[in-house]
C-alpha cells in the first residue's frame, strides 16, 4: 500500500464519522467559570497586544536617542507589568487618600473609627425587617390612641425616637399625607445607607422589599396624585 493511501484511510474516515451517541462524557464550563475565562483571555490578549507596541515605540525612541537600549519582546513584558503594578498603588493610594480626607465619612467608634454607614452592611434582612416591624407596631399602636393619626416624624417625640434610628447611619424616612389602615402607599422607607435594596412600610401593614430606582419612581408617582 501507498504511503498515501495509508494516509487517506484515516482522513476518511474522520470525514465520515458521524455525530456521537448519548452516553459519552462532555465536560463544559459554567456560565461563570465561562465568562471569567473570557475575560482573563481578554486580559491576556490586550496585555501582549500593548506590550508589543511598548516594545515598537521604545526602539523608535531609540533611533532618535542613541543612549535608549534597544529592548526585547521579552523586556518589554516585564517594562509593562512592573508599571501596571505601579499604576495600581498609586490609584489605590489615591482612592485611600480621597475617603480619609472626605469632611464627615468616618465616625469615632469605641476606642478607634470607622467609615459611616460600615455597620449597616453587617446587617442580615431579618434583622432590618425585625427593626421595621417594630416601628410599625409603635405607629399602629399611635395611630390606635390619636384617631387614626401618624407620628410627626423622627423627631416628633410621639414614640420612642430610637426605633427611628436606621443602624446609627440614618433615619427612617415617613411619608407626609400617608395614614394607617388600607391603600398600597408607602407610609415608611428606609434610608438611602440600607444599600440598593430597601424595606419599605405600606399604609396596609405590609412590609416589602423595593429597588431604590422603583421605590423612587414611586414616591414620585405619589407626589403628582
Amino acid at each position: 500500500m501507498k504511503p498515501s493511501s495509508a494516509l487517506f484511510i484515516p482522513i476518511a474516515l474522520l470525514l465520515t464519522a458521524g455525530t456521537a451517541s448519548a452516553g459519552m462524557t462532555v465536560v463544559t464550563l459554567t456560565e461563570i467559570a465561562a465568562a471569567r475565562l473570557d475575560a482573563l483571555s481578554f486580559f491576556l490578549f490586550t496585555y501582549l497586544v500593548i506590550s508589543w507596541v511598548v516594545k515598537g515605540i521604545w526602539n523608535q525612541l531609540g533611533k532618535s536617542f542613541p543612549l535608549l537600549p534597544r529592548v526585547r519582546y521579552r523586556e518589554a513584558l516585564g517594562v509593562v507589568f512592573v508599571s501596571g503594578l505601579l499604576f495600581y498603588v498609586v490609584l489605590t493610594m489615591i482612592s485611600g487618600a480621597r475617603e480619609l480626607l472626605t469632611p464627615g465619612a468616618w465616625e469615632k467608634h469605641g476606642s478607634g473609627y470607622r467609615l459611616r454607614g460600615e455597620e449597616v452592611a453587617s446587617l442580615s434582612k431579618a434583622e432590618r425587617r425585625e427593626a421595621m416591624v417594630a416601628l410599625k407596631n409603635a405607629i399602629w399602636e399611635y395611630a390606635k390612641t390619636s384617631g387614626g393619626k401618624v407620628p410627626s416624624g423622627p423627631f416628633g417625640g410621639e414614640i420612642d425616637a430610637r426605633l427611628w434610628d436606621f443602624a446609627e447611619s440614618g433615619i427612617y424616612a415617613l411619608v407626609p399625607g400617608v395614614k394607617p389602615g388600607g391603600g398600597r402607599e408607602v407610609l415608611v422607607y428606609e434610608p438611602s445607607s440600607a444599600g440598593g435594596r430597601r424595606f419599605v412600610l405600606l399604609a396596609d401593614g405590609t412590609i416589602e422589599d423595593r429597588a431604590e430606582g422603583d421605590l423612587k419612581r414611586e414616591l414620585d408617582e405619589m407626589i403628582l396624585r
